[in-house]
């Protein structure tokens, strides 16, 4: 009990208890993005009931709007983030997102359906915000575990509609998903804006004041945001051209390809579709059990997978997780097309589909969008986060809208087949190109993508020294751990030291 309290105490008193707050704070959009991903899968069976002049088309239509807006709320998102910064942007998502359900809740034809359904996926294009605020205000040692809380949140969503579609109209589902939506600007507006953005725009004073309330810690928040702004060069001393060359860079072209082909991967195995098709889905390779009560199993199991893989992902690196989740994923859907062309029993695909939604919560489909939020540099990381997830997002539209097609021409056993093939080579392609990211700090992730010597392996996670401006700083793998620094008269520039010698009069 004892040990306990201390723990509690050590948690609050160097400053995990507020980061971790901020950090549910901004990822708490992703459960309106799960009710926008999960929607579909109880409007469609209740919709097609209802107005069963509905074509096959029609009902791909509905599915795939949520997500064919997408990519535009993605690229606005990205050009907007940086501009207005991640706190405003956060809180500025639910304008769409609450007009897009109040549309479908009152909506009293297929066209204001469609419309509504559009309107809602400007939400889960411009949340991938999320994952950059988070980035920026977390320690390198919990980075991981709380951007996974994303994904884990849109698992949520998504279980909550799926239970709630399963006896409540859909009608009032919507409407209930309009609600929920003001909860993030309201809990983002006790979050402090991201220190490295605010630095960014040269607000010294106020960027200090933001990574004091997240750390709790004078010598802790001066120390890292001295790092930041070390060798930083100002937006306002450069020029078109020099802006523009900014995103031809090594470090930004190579991660961007990198991350493009984990998301191609990612689509072609399959996850999605189960996600957008899940009662169909189960209706279509016969589970023999009801589809609305598969679909609930399925989003309780993402709920519980996404919990287990978010401890995971502090401690595998990111590159054995996302290997292992691709190589499971893979043999698991592989083993439903098995079954299903032996004619086996049915609970064994259902097994299976259910271990393939369970694995790919451990690394496949968290890892993509966790590494948006860190691979890129700070001066421009939310467009080119913008322009990953818009790709994204194109894809994943392509694969919910053409999967009819696909299961009418290739059967649901040879889209089984399919899924598994892609899902095999996506996890040789993980094994062999994507970049290790755990334990390192979004300075050290840079280096990895230009020639300068890489740092020690962060699975060793031993002490680490480096140098700020010739005096020497330890740091220790712990969040608010003490930092021994050599004071400096040129630690800071000369206005925020201006600005800190002012407020002390004071």
């Amino acid at each position: 009990m004892l040990a306990s309290i201390k723990g509690f105490w050590k948690v609050c008193r160097y400053g995990d208890l507020y980061m971790v707050l901020a950090a549910l704070a901004a990822q708490s959009i992703n459960i309106s993005v799960g009710f926008c991903q999960g929607f579909s899968a109880v409007l469609l069976p209740q919709y097609t009931h209802e107005y069963p002049q509905i074509t096959y088309e029609q009902s791909s239509w509905i599915a795939s709007l949520g997500v064919i807006s997408n990519p535009i709320g993605a690229l606005l998102g990205g050009m907007m983030v940086d501009a207005v910064g991640r706190k405003l942007l956060l809180q500025s998502i639910v304008l769409p997102n609450l007009v897009g359900w109040l549309v479908i809740a009152f909506s009293e034809s297929y066209i204001f359906l469609c419309v509504g359904r559009f309107i809602t996926g400007f939400t889960i294009g411009m949340s991938t915000v999320s994952y950059i605020y988070v980035a920026e205000i977390t320690t390198a040692e919990k980075r991981g575990v709380l951007s996974a809380l994303g994904p884990g949140l849109v698992s949520t969503g998504i279980f909550i509609v799926y239970s709630l579609g399963s006896f409540v109209h859909w009608r009032k589902v919507a409407a209930i998903c309009a609600a929920v939506s003001l909860l993030t600007p309201f809990l983002m507006y006790f979050a402090p804006e991201s220190p490295l953005w605010l630095a960014s725009k040269g607000q010294m004073k106020e960027a200090y004041n933001a990574m004091f309330w997240l750390r709790q810690n004078n010598n802790t928040a001066q120390q890292e945001l001295m790092e930041f702004t070390k060798d930083r060069k100002n937006d306002e001393e450069m020029t078109f051209r020099q802006k523009l060359a900014l995103f031809k860079r090594r470090s930004v072209l190579k991660p961007f390809a990198l991350l493009i082909g984990f998301f191609l991967f990612q689509e072609m195995s399959g996850i999605y579709v189960i996600l957008y098709y899940a009662v169909d889905f189960f209706k279509s390779v016969g589970t023999s059990v009801n589809e609305f009560t598969a679909s609930i199993i399925v989003g309780g199991v993402r709920v519980f997978m996404g919990a287990v893989g978010a401890c995971l992902i502090n401690s595998f690196r990111r590159k054995t997780l996302a290997a292992t989740s691709g190589l499971l994923l893979g043999i698991t859907m592989l083993g439903a097309a098995v079954c299903d062309s032996l004619q086996g029993p049915p609970l064994v695909k259902l097994a299976c589909v259910l271990l393939h939604v369970s694995v790919s919560m451990v690394g496949f489909l968290q890892l993509p969008w966790i590494m948006s939020g860190e691979l890129y540099p700070q001066d421009i990381r939310g467009v080119m986060s913008g322009a990953t997830a818009c790709c994204a997002y194109m894809l994943i539209f392509f694969n919910i809208k053409t999967y009819p097609q696909l299961e009418y021409y290739l059967t649901s056993n040879g889209t089984l087949y399919l899924f598994g093939i892609c899902a095999l080579l996506g996890a040789a392609y993980c094994y062999l190109f994507l970049p290790e990211t755990k334990g390192k700090s979004l300075t050290e992730i840079m280096k990895q993508f230009n020639d300068d010597k890489k740092d020690a392996d962060p699975e060793i996670g031993c002490e680490k020294k480096s140098t700020v401006e010739g005096t020497v700083v330890q740091r220790r793998h712990s969040a608010g751990a003490a930092v021994c620094l050599e004071k400096s008269n040129n630690l800071f520039d000369n206005r925020w030291t201006h600005e800190k010698t002012v407020e002390q009069r004071e």
